[in-house]
C-alpha cells in the first residue's frame, strides 16, 4: 500500500501508457472498385442488397452508413 507523500513505483502497464504511441493513419474506406482486403485479387462490386462483395472469394462488406 502506498502511503501519502511516499514515492510510487510505476508498473510496466502504467509505464506503457505514458510512452508516446505511434499514430496509425486512418484506413481508406472501402468503396466500389476497391481491391478486396480479404483475397487481394477481386474488385469490390455492389450485390443485390447494396453490400460490397468480392466476386473472387465472396467477401462481403456490410454495416456501412445507409440512407434513412
Amino acid at each position: 500500500m502506498v502511503k501519502k507523500n511516499e514515492p510510487h513505483t510505476l508498473s510496466a502497464f502504467e509505464v506503457s501508457l505514458l510512452e508516446p504511441q505511434e499514430e496509425t493513419p486512418p484506413a481508406e474506406p472501402l468503396k466500389w472498385g476497391s481491391t478486396c482486403p480479404h483475397c487481394g485479387q477481386g474488385k469490390l462490386d455492389y450485390n443485390g442488397v447494396l453490400h460490397l462483395e468480392c466476386p473472387v472469394c465472396g467477401y462481403e462488406v456490410t454495416g456501412g452508413a445507409g440512407c434513412t
